[in-house]
Order: structure tokens, then C-alpha cells, then sequence
């Protein structure tokens, strides 16, 4: 099983700065924008940046940075739009280097397959 948060929030504003490199729908942008923010006590202060296709095969994976909550350092994340479950969101930040845990050696293999991370 994939661990993933689910996203439950619906119609919050979450700052999505201007992309670069690939021009993606701006409903898609906002779908991404509230996944990657779910489970945020605040999910308007967030930011998000950088949002890109990613490898995923269903066609509906997004990757990109995140301002993590209560700061300003910023995370990878990967979003589902649609899956099984519903939409789904990993942040690299939920899974720091320290942690060994099968499931965080998993997260940052999925961040490397979906293209997010190196």
C-alpha cells in the first residue's frame, strides 16, 4: 500500500506562483494547489511553485514545491489527481532523510520515479 494523504479540504485559495516551463491548466492548478496543501491548518498561506507533469502512469500526476506548514522551507510533493482512493499527495517533508522507515525509503524512490526528484 502507498502511503499517501488524501485530500479533504475543498474550495481554499492556495497562492500558486506563476509557472515556468510548461503551461498547465489553470482548474488543474488549483486541484493541485489544494492536494498539495491538504491536512494544512492553513492552507491559504501556502505557496506552491514549480508544478510540472510527472511520470506518472495514469497521466494525472503533478510534482512541484510546497512551502512547508509554520515555515518557510519549501518541499517536493507529488499529487494524484485521481486515484482508487481519490486524490492523493506525498511531501517529501513527511519523510526527512533521517527517517528509514520502509515507507519513507519508499516515498523518496516514488519522488525519483515520478521525476520530482533526482
Amino acid at each position: 500500500m502507498r502511503p499517501a494523504l488524501i485530500a479533504l479540504a475543498a474550495g481554499l485559495f492556495v497562492a500558486v506562483a506563476p509557472l515556468q516551463a510548461q503551461d498547465i491548466d489553470p482548474t488543474i492548478l488549483d486541484q493541485v494547489a489544494e492536494i498539495a496543501t491538504s491536512g494544512y491548518a492553513d492552507p491559504a498561506a501556502a505557496v506552491v511553485t514549480g508544478v510540472f507533469k510527472s511520470r506518472a502512469r495514469n497521466g494525472m500526476g503533478y510534482c512541484g514545491d510546497v512551502t512547508v506548514e509554520g515555515g518557510d522551507e519549501v518541499t517536493l510533493f507529488h499529487v494524484l489527481l485521481e486515484t482508487a482512493g481519490g486524490p492523493s499527495v506525498l511531501r517529501l517533508a513527511d519523510y526527512p532523510e533521517s527517517d528509514m522507515s520502509p515507507n519513507a525509503q519508499t516515498v523518496r524512490q516514488l519522488m525519483k520515479n515520478f521525476g520530482c526528484a533526482e
